[in-house]
């Protein structure tokens, strides 16, 4: 192929670049030389476009910041007169009547005893059980309420402190009473239908099977062993990991008898003394002994410790001062009064009426609390820039093993008032309120076969000194919490128990103010 072409005028003109102006080789009038008088253009400026975050960098920022407002400044609660109206239809016949009782299943191919036989445990079936987003708690419609939608709260049997049903992993199987509970598979916990929110409060957990001495017959040290882990969790915590396993929950270990928290062991701290010197260091409970693991037949108390729902308040809000703000055994007068609101919606589910809430969601903040990276910078205090790690001052988790104090386990439990704990901001779900279940609630976790059984009061089989039981009650209009003057000393720990019919006089009053509200709202006796 050749390289050029003749002209003509006979001398070959090389072939233009593609790069060059088309124009023709020779001018001529048709197409004269334009390059010479034709400017080249200018590129047009290209407009500065707007920047905007990746999605993934989205959906971290929401995750961290959606479910929690500027913590940089103090937190207001939005306002909210009430909780949010449902209009539903009239109630079916069925819903005037108590709901049925929970129905227990033996487990299979074979039955679960109790190691004496006395007991058989079942896992409930045909149960709606709380899970990530929602949970739920028993109603019936009652023709006093007409302008809350006629639905109230209820209870079912048992009528007592147990381990709560719809509150527990799937695998989780109950006795009779709800009190003691078992599971076959791997780490799974249940939480108790009573929970502490200030004062200090005690339960027991009896081992009934766990880590066997080792020279009982039959065992074999390649023989996988049942464990039981107790403490003390909050809402967010998962029910299929063990208690401690993340940051809002705090347990004990059976095997070596050590803290656990974020799923890192601690060392518990030695009884406090009388004697007002500090040591030059931190000192533990028998440090110098190794810690005997806890095995079948022990029993382990749990004390849990919080402040007052006023100081309280003041930690999440941003002004709490650790000169001014101590314990008080009088009511603040200028503490604002308690504001529940209960934004929920009554469902019918498995031929049982519910009223179903919003669950409590764990924060991106809390998440990175408990990485278990080598170095993690997240230090929970009182006055932390991020408000879901500010901790609770002189709150504290003491733990005794039959009947002896071993010492506390942990100190400065995080706040959990809102915005410490906030459900999903999805579905047009409200936050920053709080529904009356936010607290510390006790907590068991089992593990391949292991058995624990609960006891919250208020015949303890090692109950702590100074216990204060209802009997020991001088005024019937004394119903507000006990603390001291100082922070030195701590309150009188009562049984958990007493916390049931708390409970249930907390749910009535929130019923009749609830249901004052949307008669109000509808235009009262006019």
């Amino acid at each position: 192929m050749a390289d050029s072409h003749p002209s003509p005028g006979g001398t070959p003109t090389a072939i233009r670049r593609l790069d060059e102006d088309h124009a023709p080789p020779v001018p001529s009038p048709l197409n004269p030389d334009q390059s010479r008088s034709r400017a080249i253009p200018k590129p047009v400026a290209r407009e500065q476009r707007e920047k905007k975050d990746s999605l993934k960098k989205r959906e971290s920022v929401a995750g961290a910041r959606g479910a929690t407002p500027d913590v940089k400044q103090n937190f207001k609660a939005p306002p909210a007169s009430g909780p949010k109206r449902v209009v539903l239809p009239a109630p079916e016949p069925q819903a005037y009547l108590a709901p049925r009782d929970s129905i227990f299943a033996p487990h299979e191919p074979e039955p679960i005893y109790t190691p004496d036989g006395s007991a058989q445990l079942k896992r409930p079936v045909d149960i709606n059980y709380n899970n990530k987003n929602t949970r739920t708690a028993y109603c019936v419609a009652d023709p006093l309420f007409p302008h809350m939608q006629l639905y109230r709260q209820t209870e079912v049997t048992p009528f007592t402190p147990h381990m709560s049903v719809h509150d527990s992993d799937r695998n989780i199987h109950f006795d009779s009473s709800c009190r003691t509970i078992t599971n076959v598979k791997g780490w799974r916990m249940a939480r108790a239908n009573v929970f502490a929110r200030e004062g200090s409060l005690y339960y027991e957990v009896k081992v009934v099977r766990g880590i066997p001495e080792s020279s009982q017959i039959g065992f074999q040290e390649t023989e996988v062993q049942p464990h039981v882990r107790m403490g003390w969790t909050r809402r967010e915590a998962p029910l299929d990991a063990p208690v401690g396993f993340d940051g809002y929950s705090y347990g004990v270990t059976d095997t070596r008898f050590d803290t656990m928290h974020r799923s890192r062991v601690g060392k518990f701290l030695a009884p406090k003394t009388k004697n007002k010197a500090k040591p030059k260091t931190p000192q533990t409970a028998n440090p110098d002994a190794p810690m005997e693991p806890i095995r079948t037949g022990d029993v382990i108390g749990m004390m849990i410790t919080l402040p007052p729902l006023n100081l309280h308040r003041k930690v999440v809000a941003g002004t709490y001062n650790p000169a001014v703000d101590l314990y008080s055994s009088t009511p603040d007068p200028d503490a604002p009064p308690p504001d529940i609101i209960r934004d929920r919606a009554p469902i019918i589910s498995r031929h049982t009426y519910y009223l179903e809430h919003s669950e409590y969601q764990p924060t991106k903040i809390i998440k990175a609390y408990g990485d278990r990276a080598p170095v993690n910078a997240h230090r929970p205090y009182f006055n932390h820039e991020e408000i879901p790690l500010r901790s609770l001052p002189h709150s504290n988790i003491k733990v005794y093993k039959n009947g002896e104090l071993v010492g506390t386990a942990f100190e400065n439990l995080l706040a959990f008032l809102p915005p410490a704990s906030m459900p999903t901001g999805e579905h047009g779900v409200r936050q920053g309120f709080d529904d009356g279940s936010l607290g510390y609630y006790p907590a068991i976790s089992v593990f391949s076969g292991g058995i624990a059984e609960a006891n919250f009061g208020p015949d303890f089989w090692y109950p702590p000194p100074d216990l204060q039981t209802q009997s020991q009650d001088v005024e019937m209009g004394n119903i507000e919490p006990q603390f001291p003057s100082s922070s030195d000393d701590a309150p009188k720990p009562r049984a958990i128990s007493e916390r049931y019919a708390e409970q249930i006089a907390e749910d009535v009053v929130w019923d009749i103010i609830d249901e004052a509200g949307f008669f109000a709202q509808d235009g009262g006796y006019r």
